[in-house]
């Protein structure tokens, strides 16, 4: 009987383990690349580095580049140029990504911007 508690025990042990570092590693960002290989897409949460900032009648348009794929984003409101990694939250709608907020990367967490 002893060693079929040790078997239980390290399976458990094993388990457990394989189920934290899976969650660690699964992210909830998708890049611009894996993006236009959607058709359209809601509530997304693409991450990338900004460029090409224009801002008319306080809508702001940009690229938004993973280094490989470049997408266009639209967001209703100003922001400003960042040049650390941003994670762009919105609809992903006939190639376009409709922006519903803009977070960038300050030291270790995401604050909104």
């Amino acid at each position: 009987m002893g060693s079929k508690k040790v078997s239980l025990a390290a399976l458990l042990t094993f388990i457990a383990i394989a189920i934290i570092v899976l969650y660690h590693n699964i992210s909830p960002y998708i890049t611009p690349s894996e993006l236009l290989n959607t058709n359209n897409a809601y509530d997304v949460q693409v991450v990338g580095k900004m460029s090409d900032l224009r801002v008319r009648d306080n809508v702001t348009f940009f690229k938004l580049t993973d280094g490989k794929a470049e997408i266009e984003v639209i967001y209703r409101g100003k922001v400003q140029q960042y040049d650390s990694e941003v994670v762009v939250v919105g609809d992903w709608d006939n190639g376009t990504l409709y922006a519903e907020k803009i977070l960038r990367k300050c030291h270790t967490e995401y604050t909104g911007g």
